[in-house]
């Protein structure tokens, strides 16, 4: 059996629409069961309840929430199911570093037909499972802005919200270190942005990362300091090529595991995202790690 997992309003609808063309193209070559998402979050519990049943196959229909939702029900799952992803959301930034022709439902067939699998690492972040990036600071501060009523959506809402923020948001302060046998500290100042990344891109246009690779272990941290506001333009402008890492701003670092120390207000704990989804930390202090090819993809 293979099941088509579905967010009906990803794509601002689109997804309802591809999800028919995709199981039409699926009926041919296996049983096929649709598993609808009714709110957020609720990829998670349909893959678990898709696994348990036996699919053979999971292929997600929607954007990079549905496949951060999905992984965290595959995760812990007993029986390992690989995953096909058709792209209907906004961004899709995941899938441009997995390397797949998402957005092309029969090259998409072909490749569930073939079945070669390629076993991707999945970060965590608070406990929270990530497949393509986890942050904070100033993509929560955009997160956050998106939140209210606006008549833009996709990446053109999140490039102008962006510039919105760019001169006005203040960073945060914390420390970073490796977490391991040996941990070492490896920046302690105001940081603009730090990302956690096992994907190359996030936010629909930033090549936030571009020496990242889904199944090397090993999370990129790309850690943005106190830059000038009359500075941060350019700096954003790079980003979009991948050209930010030179900056005397920018420091890059790999590890499988981080701790960051957050400073901030009494009983008050950090924001941060994970796929672009939204969370609160349990406590100020945030533990980061990896588990190597942790969840298999058709490609």
């Amino acid at each position: 059996m293979i099941a088509v997992l579905v967010n009906p309003a990803a794509g601002r609808g689109r997804a309802r629409a591809m999800a028919h063309r995709v199981i039409d193209a699926l009926r041919s070559i296996d049983e096929t069961v649709e598993f609808a998402t009714e709110a957020r979050g609720d990829e998670a519990r349909l893959a678990t309840e898709a696994a348990a049943r036996g699919a053979r196959i999971i292929v997600i229909v929607g954007g990079d929430g549905s496949v951060h939702h999905a992984a965290r029900g595959l995760l812990d799952a007993p029986t390992r199911v690989p995953v096909a992803i058709v792209a209907a959301g906004t961004g899709n930034d995941f899938v441009k570093s997995l390397g797949t022709p998402a957005h092309d439902i029969p090259a998409m067939i072909a490749r569930i037909t073939r079945g070669h699998i390629r076993a991707v690492d999945v970060g965590l972040i608070d406990g929270v499972p990530f497949l393509n990036a986890a942050g904070l600071g100033f993509d929560v501060e955009v997160l956050e802005r998106m939140l209210k009523p606006s008549r833009l959506s996709g990446t053109t809402a999140y490039v102008v919200t962006a510039l919105r923020a760019l001169f006005g948001y203040r960073g945060f302060d914390a420390s970073l270190r490796t977490h391991g046998d040996e941990p070492e500290r490896i920046a302690h100042f105001t940081h603009l942005m730090t990302v956690f990344a096992n994907g190359r891109c996030f936010g629909g246009t930033f090549r936030i990362a571009p020496e990242a690779v889904l199944d090397d272990g090993l999370l990129d941290v790309i850690d943005i300091g106190e830059v000038p506001w009359w500075k941060r333009p350019a700096l954003f402008l790079r980003a979009t090529r991948g050209m930010h890492l030179p900056s005397p701003w920018v420091r890059a670092h790999f590890g499988r595991g981080f701790l960051l120390h957050c400073r901030l207000s009494a009983d008050t704990s950090p924001a941060f995202e994970a796929d672009g989804e939204l969370y609160r930390a349990s406590s100020p202090v945030i533990r980061i790690g990896i588990r190597p090819r942790a969840i298999d993809f058709i490609v």
